[in-house]
């Protein structure tokens, strides 16, 4: 990271960040990286830095291996092709290095294959700080240092339109180098990246291999090193030879290990070694994990509520029809355990595909409080809303209305599922950052979260859960839990009910069947 005395950047220095994904290693962090690449053995012939940024990364590798003959650097930024130039040159000059190639170019538009034909026998390091942004934050500012569109691991329609066909530019980077130089004899990588960069490499090894090996992360203090609060590590494998799907995680300052992730048969999991004990529990869940409502206008959607009026985000009070206004739930409202209701949610429809038109006369309020905040509404930038009744939600069926709701947050740590009744006889609605499972029957509400709640269950979840993720918990790791295991193996000793209720209970959930997660 580039040091800034005053602690404040450059406007100019800003939009590089923002645009390019812009965060510079200083270079006493990448001496660091590559005297542990040395204890561990590896010698490189050629240094390649796929964004070569002011070239920290490399003035470090040349000092630290006596073996460096060869420079390779790519950047799309001119200025900082200017500043790594005049380091390389007064290496050249010291005849420290040999020669140097310096590329002003897109990184996606850069031929790495000639980089490794040109030097097949050669011990090559692939070493550097890639992008630390997605393609959709770059995509935000009109950033051009971007992949060709496409989706390249084959997601549903649905599945790209909800996250999945998001990804981290750190990560095509790394499937760029993986593949360019999985036929080169000798090549070592060692890349700075998320950790959900290498959780996400590992994780897509089963279905798409990539000729990787002795794979490791070393994680280290990110606000330290270059003041992001996110988790990252220094990402570390043998490119070409077989494929491996595991990955060993170790404390980058003390070399400590910590645990190993990534798949196990047919299971991928956060930590391998405790997975056996709580495997029998990985299959399909006998009841359907839904996730929370979605409408990305919480100034016009949500309300407070003082025990007189309604208020939206904009300090309005609002006055709409009493049955379009419902309870609502939010990730800091159960993350923890039940907090209590804050907010109340305006519903045009009840599931999605219900022309929101009839509201006219239905709800005649509610439709003229949308009408006149069609602005924020109709603003709304998420494909999901496209071709949709207008002042449409998402993430809302016939499960939302259940009177009865086991909820978690996909965001908390704690792994927390709470019991949420109606209120006022109306049903508890969740946002998106939530799931849950409807119930209309009490009673088994009541069981399936005494199982939920059990030590088992929640070992069995930490070591499928990513701590450092930014959702921890998915709706694809829920649908892994099987219900029906769980409630044969928990002790009901703390529940005051009969062992017919026990196994009514259980034989229910054994004739459940789940439809399509997307279904």
């Amino acid at each position: 990271m580039s040091v800034h005395t005053s602690g404040i950047l450059l406007a100019r220095d800003r939009v590089v960040r923002e645009d390019y994904g812009d965060w510079q290693t200083d270079y006493k962090f990448a001496k660091s990286v590559c005297l542990y690449l040395k204890s561990k053995g590896v010698t490189p012939n050629v240094i390649v830095e796929p964004t070569c940024g002011v070239g920290n990364f490399i003035a470090a590798a040349i000092d630290v291996f006596d073996t460096v003959e060869k420079v390779y650097g790519i950047e799309i930024f001119d200025e900082y092709i200017s500043r790594t130039e005049q380091k390389l040159q007064e290496y050249a000059n010291r005849n420290r290095i040999s020669c140097f190639e310096l590329y002003n170019t897109n990184v996606f538009t850069f031929d790495f294959g000639k980089i490794a034909n040109e030097n097949q026998d050669k011990n090559i390091l692939v070493l550097g700080n890639p992008p630390w942004v997605t393609n959709s934050g770059l995509g935000k500012t009109d950033g051009n240092n971007l992949p060709a569109k496409g989706n390249m691991y084959g997601h549903r329609g649905i599945e790209a339109i909800t996250g999945k066909g998001n990804f981290d530019i750190a990560e095509s980077v790394c499937n760029m180098i993986i593949d360019a130089f999985s036929k080169h004899h000798n090549t070592h990588m060692a890349l700075l990246v998320k950790n959900s960069v290498i959780k996400n490499i590992l994780y897509k090894q089963h279905a798409h291999p990539r000729c990787i090996q002795d794979i490791r992360q070393l994680c280290f203090d990110a606000k330290k090193e270059f003041n992001v609060a996110v988790s990252a590590s220094l990402f570390e494998c043998r490119i070409g030879g077989d494929h491996q799907s595991q990955c060993e995680s170790y404390d980058f300052y003390t070399k400590r290990y910590s645990h190993t992730f990534g798949w196990i048969n047919d299971a991928f999991v956060s930590n391998i070694q405790d997975y056996g004990a709580t495997g029998f529990l990985d299959g399909k869940s006998q009841l359907t994990w839904r996730s929370g409502i979605k409408h990305d206008c919480s100034k016009v959607m949500e309300l407070s509520f003082d025990g007189t009026v309604y208020v939206n985000g904009l300090k309005e009070v609002v006055d709409i029809d009493d049955d379009t206004i419902f309870p609502l739930l939010k990730s800091s409202d159960i993350g923890k355990g039940i907090k209590g209701v804050r907010k109340y949610i305006v519903l045009p429809q009840t599931n999605i595909s219900k022309n929101t038109s009839i509201l006219k006369n239905k709800a005649p309020r509610t439709y003229s409080y949308l009408l006149s905040h069609a602005a924020y509404l109709d603003g709304r930038k998420s494909i999901i809303y496209r071709n949709k009744p207008r002042f449409s939600v998402f993430g809302l069926g016939d499960y939302s209305f259940a009177p009865y709701k086991i909820v978690i947050s996909a965001l908390y740590s704690d792994l927390t599922f709470s019991l949420v009744g109606p209120i006022a006889g109306k049903p508890v609605m969740v946002d998106d950052t939530c799931y849950l499972l409807g119930f209309q029957k009490k009673e088994y509400a009541e069981l399936t979260l005494f199982i939920l709640q059990s030590d088992i269950l929640k070992r069995f979840m930490r070591n499928l859960c990513f701590m450092d993720a930014k959702r921890i918990v998915s709706r694809e790791l829920l649908m892994r839990i099987n219900l029906y295991q769980l409630s044969k193996s928990v002790d009901y000793a703390g529940m005051n009910i009969s062992q017919t209720k026990i196994c009514e209970y259980q034989n229910w959930l054994y004739i459940q069947t789940t439809p399509s997660l997307f279904d």
